[in-house]
């Protein structure tokens, strides 16, 4: 018997079945990623002291391997220095300003007469470093951009 307005339905022998709709399966949200830490500074980001303490070291090594600009450092106190450039990278790195106490680099640099094409130079030993221990593209910029706005401080 039929209705009228409804469509045929096809007769089912005994051994068919009855075609079910499939009753919809609870599914569960992916888990998000794990976030990736905030960090205040590029300070703390990168490990603070101990990989700055890196850093410094490989800076300087490369540095007095240049015989052009290992002479600005003639008479000076390499582990003096470096504990002074370690505070100051970590300074431009973030850290508060009173954690760098050391000379002003106007005093600091004055008696050189560091050309800008060594500064150039120096810049870019820095850039290659920081490259080097796996810091990132635009945090490498920001130190490079903070470097950069003491030229006229430390250039003759």
């Amino acid at each position: 018997m039929r209705f009228p307005g409804f469509p045929r339905q096809p007769r089912l022998g005994f051994w068919q079945k009855k075609a079910s709709t499939p009753e919809p399966v609870p599914t569960q949200a992916a888990p998000a990623p794990p976030k990736p830490p905030e960090f205040d500074t590029l300070f703390d980001k990168y490990g603070g002291i101990p990989t700055i303490s890196k850093v410094v070291k490989a800076f300087h090594q490369e540095i007095m391997a240049r015989h052009h600009l290992a002479g600005y450092f003639d008479g000076i106190d390499m582990e003096h220095l470096a504990q002074h450039t370690v505070k100051y990278v970590a300074f431009v790195m973030g850290k508060p300003a009173e954690f760098y106490t050391g000379r002003d680099m106007y005093t600091a640099h004055a008696k050189f007469h560091i050309s800008g094409m060594h500064f150039d130079e120096v810049a870019d030993v820095l850039k290659d470093v920081l490259t080097a221990a796996g810091m990132a593209k635009p945090d490498i910029a920001l130190v490079m951009l903070r470097v950069e706005s003491l030229r006229e401080m430390i250039i003759a």
